[in-house]
């Protein structure tokens, strides 16, 4: 006789969904505990984790990591859950930093074959796939027929096929992923004469809208907003709460043929499909704003010898992904330093100089935690005026090609791209991806600053 399962699905934190089984916990996704900071001590969770997910969390024997950025791999997080004694399963990635870097630390990991299913307990399966092009990957929870599709801060391209089939195949699914106004990025902006250049996330686009537009696009009978529900608790970058989405709003433009679950809830599942349970909502993690001293940065610092070859080896790194074309200049105290074989009479007039104290982006260089920097918001873009070169792109060669995928060179860069354009499950999905967005890397540039224009954008590119 088949014992009958209590299956349930918890969030909490800020990408950390919990899968418990008869009380017990079976796999978490991404802890980040809210004692804890993240990109330089410019980010905190919004939320206190409460104590019973706390104690599901410190049993859980499996833990999964979508991606690098400390909200999702959170190191001290890991340790404190004593992660050495549990399992970490990770997507197959090009380069598999992740891997190779948890290892060191003596914690146990094992990369999952991509798009197959294994069972963990009874009829809970998973199965994950990478999304080379970000580095970041995307988790299917298969549990009593249901289906939870974990996309947190990525798209279901290049395995949308898969995807898509997977739920088609399942009576009730489940999205849960990022959907709000789009404070996650770089969006400390400025152009050449000073000017802050307000982003799309100021026109605050209809939150519910995006999370029911993307469950729709592929599916998915319900949806939960998740891996968005962080603050800013640096002085430097406080500026940016301003930009950041309140739980007020998250609901707003929601479409009614989607399921709705709020944010935090805990799910029974069953062959009936998804229904909510009683559970304790999250206290607001409190915080007072934190002083960039506490982290090493002065902004007033400059930059020593060693620390201007550093970062000028760097740079010419970036240079030679970027086929050796001096696009990008960083700024430390009053210095700015280029790349190592800089040279003046071919200088490109189109210079993007990033400003950031001078701990934090040689620890960034040191570490390859570039993107740490970018979406800290503490460090400034300069952009060029009238500029019309993708500067994304630009920012991607640090951020992504070079410290996740190990890229080193131009050549390195054309075969990432060729096994990433391999990893799609057709070419129609590949060329109306990279079509889609090509250009709306291009027009985020071209329009920078253009708030209004941008947030109506957002919105229309939801519909492909």
């Amino acid at each position: 006789m088949q014992i009958s399962q209590n299956n349930k699905l918890h969030t909490c934190g800020n990408a950390t969904l919990i899968i418990e089984s008869n009380g017990n916990p079976i796999i978490a996704t991404d802890p980040w505990l809210h004692t804890h900071t993240a990109y330089f001590g410019s980010w905190r969770t919004s939320h206190k984790i409460p104590k019973h997910h706390m104690d599901l969390l410190e049993r859980c024997p499996y833990y999964w990591i979508s991606h690098f950025h400390p909200d999702h791999l959170n190191l001290r997080s890991l340790l404190k859950l004593k992660a050495k004694n549990k399992t970490i399963f990770l997507s197959n990635q090009y380069y598999n930093r992740v891997a190779s870097d948890l290892r060191k630390v003596g914690i146990k990991v094992v990369i999952l074959p991509t798009s197959k299913y294994i069972n963990l307990e009874h009829d809970i399966e998973i199965a994950t796939f990478p999304i080379l092009n970000s580095i970041d990957s995307a988790l299917l929870i298969k549990i009593n027929g249901c289906l939870i599709v974990n996309l947190n801060d990525a798209v279901s391209e290049p395995a949308s096929s898969f995807v898509r089939k997977e739920i088609a195949s399942s009576k009730h699914s489940l999205l849960l992923k990022l959907a709000g106004y789009g404070d996650a990025d770089m969006i400390n902006v400025y152009n050449s004469q000073g000017k802050f250049l307000e982003p799309a996330a100021a026109s605050k686009p209809a939150p519910g809208y995006l999370l029911t537009r993307q469950a729709k696009n592929i599916g998915c009978t319900h949806a939960m907003h998740f891996s968005s529900f962080h603050k800013y608790v640096r002085s430097d970058s406080s500026w940016a709460n301003a930009y950041t989405t309140p739980e007020s709003d998250l609901e707003r433009g929601w479409d009614s043929k989607v399921g709705y679950f709020k944010q935090f809830s805990s799910i029974l599942i069953s062959s009936n499909g998804f229904e909510k349970t009683n559970s304790t909502y999250p206290d607001e993690n409190d915080s007072e704003l934190l002083d960039p001293k506490k982290f090493g940065d002065d902004w007033q610092q400059e930059p020593s010898v060693k620390d201007i070859k550093i970062i000028s080896d760097y740079l010419q790194i970036i240079n030679k992904i970027n086929n050796k074309r001096s696009f990008l200049a960083i700024k430390v105290g009053t210095r700015i330093i280029n790349s190592r074989d800089f040279d003046k009479n071919s200088f490109h007039q189109n210079r993007f100089i990033l400003h950031a104290p001078r701990m934090s982006i040689v620890r960034a260089i040191r570490s390859n935690i570039f993107d740490d920097l970018l979406i800290g918001n503490f460090a400034r873009l300069i952009i060029p005026e009238n500029n019309y070169i993708n500067y994304n792109l630009i920012l991607r060669s640090a951020s992504k090609y070079h410290d996740n995928a190990g890229i080193k060179n131009a050549d390195e860069l054309k075969h990432f791209l060729s096994v990433y354009r391999g990893s799609f499950d057709s070419n129609y999905q590949l060329i109306n991806y990279q079509l889609k967005t090509r250009a709306r890397d291009i027009i985020l540039s071209r329009f920078a600053g253009k708030k209004d224009f941008l947030g109506k954008l957002k919105l229309f590119y939801q519909l492909f």
